[in-house]
């Protein structure tokens, strides 16, 4: 483990705050921006057909994730 500051780490802590921003667009908006609607569908119905029906209800499907690399 270094003890150099990294701006990796300032990044992923911008990022993350960004996250919380109510007004923020979400993953789902930005892949509709990306892709077009249809596909974007096409590609989150796909990533979620592993998931449990209790799980796509609850809506843990819709969970605001930052990935930051």
């Amino acid at each position: 483990m270094s003890v150099v500051r990294s701006e990796r780490g300032t990044e992923l802590l911008v990022a993350h705050c960004a996250s919380l921003d109510p007004d923020a667009p979400t993953a789902r908006d930005r892949l509709d921006e990306a892709l077009g609607p249809e596909l974007a569908r096409k590609l989150v119905s796909a990533l979620a057909a592993g998931a449990t029906e209790s799980e796509r209800a609850s809506g843990a499907l819709r969970a605001r994730a930052v990935f930051a690399a």
